[in-house]
């Protein structure tokens, strides 16, 4: 299990979830475990439909319905949050995690001043006057850079970057212990974009709250966080520091998250990943990238790689790690892509 020793918040411990869907079961997680400290800012990397979103739902307890969960361990401050009732669950939700959702149109109401909006998650967890909660709100304008004055006003009547600064000042409201951020600046341009993440770190070097952040966006994450986890087909394959990860990634799937990321000045184009993810509604044999793989062997279709320690602190699951630093010297050649 990849655990950090100091001051664990979050510790998660070998999580399996499946999706009914009709009379089939989706197996959207696999044995995932890992754990986050304090003031620590984690990268959660893939593509769509890799199970990211589905474990930001669980560690938040807003599963749907159809969602079971085979096993595994939530532990906040050494508390298991599945074993715990639906009562005391709620009242972990934005007192001790929140959420910066990715789309902040969608997340406020339409017709309720934005400030009533947070007043009443404050209000919520806490036996405070309309008066105390509405004092707290301007202060948190204010942190996030929005002029206090604007905080009884309607969500239309902001910009984009504004609706989002004003969802990570909900986030914020009651000063949790870790914040997740679901692909926080989606709809926004690169420089809106990179105001929001600069406001995010200044803010979490004030507050010391951890935060995942999820995107499926390898160079947010390289620019803002230590640790980054890659997932794909519900599974971590690879998970590291940062920075060795970006300059010496040994995964190949993560090789070719690289590869597919624009480099300024560079004269060569992206190289996308051919092929699809893997249909988590049929039983899987072998490594689930063994399809899209360029190393792929019998070995690889017919056995399931561990996550291994390769290195320092680093992370991955595949049957071919002497040959990572090879393959990756070559993987901006597009004909290496080429998977029969």
């Amino acid at each position: 299990m990849i655990k950090n020793p100091i001051e664990t918040i979050l510790n998660i411990d070998n999580l399996s979830i499946n999706y009914k869907v009709g009379d089939q079961y989706a197996k959207a997680l696999n044995e995932i475990s890992f754990s986050i400290s304090k003031g620590e800012r984690i990268g959660l990397v893939g593509e769509s439909g890799c199970g990211k979103s589905t474990l930001l739902k669980t560690i938040m307890g807003v599963l749907p319905g159809n969602a079971d969960i085979l096993s595994g361990k939530i532990e906040l401050n050494g508390k298991n949050l599945l074993e715990i009732d639906s009562e005391a669950r709620r009242k972990t939700r934005w007192a001790d995690i929140s959420m910066i959702t990715q789309s902040a149109l969608n997340a406020l109401n339409p017709v309720q001043r934005i400030s009533d909006q947070i007043c009443e998650a404050i209000k919520a967890h806490k036996n405070v006057t309309y008066s105390e909660a509405m004092a707290r709100v301007e202060e948190l304008f204010e942190l996030v850079g929005v002029a206090k004055s604007r905080a009884r006003e309607y969500p239309h009547q902001f910009s984009g970057g504004m609706r989002q600064r004003a969802i990570i000042a909900m986030a914020l409201a009651l000063s949790p212990q870790l914040v997740l951020a679901d692909e926080p600046t989606t709809a926004l341009d690169v420089i809106v974009q990179d105001q929001i993440f600069t406001q995010l770190k200044q803010l979490q070097k004030e507050m010391g709250f951890a935060m995942i952040l999820v995107t499926h966006d390898l160079s947010l994450v390289v620019e803002n966080c230590l640790k980054t986890i890659v997932m794909y087909g519900g599974q971590i394959v690879e998970f590291g520091p940062t920075d060795d990860m970006a300059t010496n990634p040994l995964h190949p799937y993560t090789i070719g998250l690289k590869n597919a990321v624009p480099v300024l000045g560079s004269t060569k184009n992206p190289i996308s990943i051919p092929g699809t993810p893997p249909n988590l509604m049929l039983a899987q044999k072998g490594c689930l990238f063994a399809a899209r793989c360029p190393l792929a062997t019998e070995k690889c279709r017919n056995e399931i790689p561990k996550l291994n320690l390769a290195a320092d602190l680093h992370y991955a699951r595949c049957h071919h790690l002497p040959e990572a630093q090879q393959f990756a010297a070559q993987a901006d050649n597009p004909e290496i892509w080429e998977v029969n």
